[in-house]
């Protein structure tokens, strides 16, 4: 797993968003985006204050190879999922917010309709 790849599943393993993020380790949330997309690559000192950050080690962040169980994996990219959508949404008017809402609960209640019709 690369380093940007571990760098989001880091934060969203600690519900941290970009901001708190960069705020922590005093970048701005543009530099931790590039991180993520491979755009940036973190100075010796950041990636030791990232590593601090998430009580990891740097060897650990630099090192490519999997290290999340195939379901802790699953769970956190469900937790960045949540966490994009959130921003997406948080940008969103109010009449579209409200469009939102309606389309969640007609999946919610197709979800639940769902399970009582499959065996």
């Amino acid at each position: 797993m690369s380093l940007s790849q571990k760098l989001k599943l880091l934060r969203a393993e600690h519900n941290m968003t970009q901001e708190q993020l960069a705020a922590q380790i005093n970048v701005a949330r543009a530099t931790i985006s590039g991180y993520e997309t491979r755009n940036r690559q973190p100075s010796h000192e950041k990636l030791t204050s990232i590593a601090e950050t998430f009580h990891v080690s740097v060897d650990y962040l630099l090192d490519n190879e999997e290290s999340f169980p195939a379901a802790e994996f699953s769970l956190l990219q469900e937790r960045l999922l949540d966490e994009e959508v959130f921003t997406l949404y948080k940008d969103l008017s109010r009449t579209s917010k409200e469009d939102i809402y309606k389309h969640v609960r007609l999946l919610t209640l197709w979800e639940n309709q769902k399970r009582y019709l499959l065996p």
